[in-house]
């Protein structure tokens, strides 16, 4: 009995330990990898800060452990998808100052992502102001990106992670879509109906279940940790189109042609990117959400939760502490991208 107090009383002085541990230097999300703590059975594992789902021994053979493997595989997976996401913005962003005139030694060492876009985005706003009468000058030719999940994948990654059959899961498109609508679509254009039994096909919002795909994100009536797992597998598998940027200038509103020609190339060469990583922000986001939440949660339920795991409990409470520690980061890192990527749409008419 005292050896059962004791090890409760380790694991919750672990977690309130970890979960306080910062980043070295204030650093910004993704600056770098923090080491872990290898994979020792029942050992310390990821206290460090690193989520890794194969550690914590054989956790995983019971149902709880099971899901929660699911959960750990979605934040790794997760967090590799924000850090390369914002790196591109990041490089989106440094390509557009060099169009520009800015030199490598604008941009200091350690320099956030949001505040070398926020520099770049002065610049070119500055250049816009003295190169052309106004922004007409540049004809835009814009045709967005369009980003689709599958809705059926969804539910049935999140089927498999509960035990269950996928119709069970409730997936839901927020978005438009595009397929059959188990309930009322609000389509447009030529879209049908759908509806119970029907068989007319959606283009549009649908407010019961929807087999085909969805632009926007889809939902699943399922475990937070199952939730996370399924909606990160549907953004890392989204399907999309690149976006199309053409870009002239009226001379006749140049007012200075170098200024105006260096803005040209700035848009030409820096915006693509961004204007593609738009659309992919919907379902991006959505994952981000339900993983910040579902690892907030398991870090609320204590020793309740890591306790369930015996000799693998102060394992599986650090890498509960690694979990909030990762989404919180990766939360950061894609709301740089959604700002940056939004205020790029917004430049060429995309809003």
């Amino acid at each position: 009995m005292r050896g059962s107090k004791l090890l409760v009383a380790a694991a919750v002085a672990l977690v309130a330990l970890s979960s306080c541990k910062k980043l070295p230097g204030g650093k910004v999300p993704g600056a770098g990898d923090v080491p872990g703590g290898g994979n020792v059975p029942g050992g310390l594992g990821g206290a460090s800060g690193e989520v890794d789902p194969n550690t914590c021994g054989n956790y995983a053979a019971m149902d709880a452990g099971a899901k929660l493997k699911a959960f750990l595989s979605a934040v790794a997976d997760l967090d590799k998808q924000a850090k390369e996401t914002v790196e591109v913005v990041r490089t989106s962003c440094k390509m557009m100052g060099k169009e520009l005139g800015m030199g490598e030694a604008e941009f200091t060492d350690g320099m956030e992502t949001k505040d070398v876009c926020a520099k770049v985005w002065g610049a070119y706003n500055d250049n816009m102001k003295v190169a052309v009468k106004n922004k007409s000058a540049f004809k835009i030719k814009y045709t967005p990106a369009v980003c689709k999940v599958s809705v059926e994948a969804t539910a049935e990654a999140a089927a498999k992670c509960e035990g269950k059959a996928s119709a069970d899961v409730g997936a839901t498109c927020s978005g438009v879509c595009n397929g059959k609508c188990d309930g009322k679509c609000a389509a447009s254009g030529k879209a049908g109906t759908g509806g119970s039994g029907g068989s007319g096909e959606c283009h549009g919002q649908c407010s019961g279940t929807c087999h085909g795909d969805c632009e926007g994100h889809a939902d699943v009536k399922a475990s937070g940790q199952c939730k996370a797992h399924a909606q990160v597998e549907a953004s890392a598998k989204m399907e999309c189109t690149e976006a199309k940027l053409e870009v002239t200038l009226d001379a006749k509103l140049v007012v200075d042609k170098s200024k105006a020609e260096m803005t040209l190339n700035a848009i030409k060469n820096g915006l693509p990117k961004l204007l593609s990583l738009h659309a992919r922000m919907a379902p991006l986001q959505a994952a981000v959400e339900t993983t910040l939440s579902t690892a907030k949660e398991l870090k609320d339920m204590g020793p309740k939760f890591v306790n369930s795991f015996k000799d693998q409990a102060l394992c599986i409470s650090g890498q509960v502490a690694a979990a909030v520690n990762a989404a919180t980061h990766i939360q950061a890192n894609v709301s740089v991208s959604v700002s940056v990527s939004a205020e790029a749409s917004g430049s060429v008419g995309g809003g």
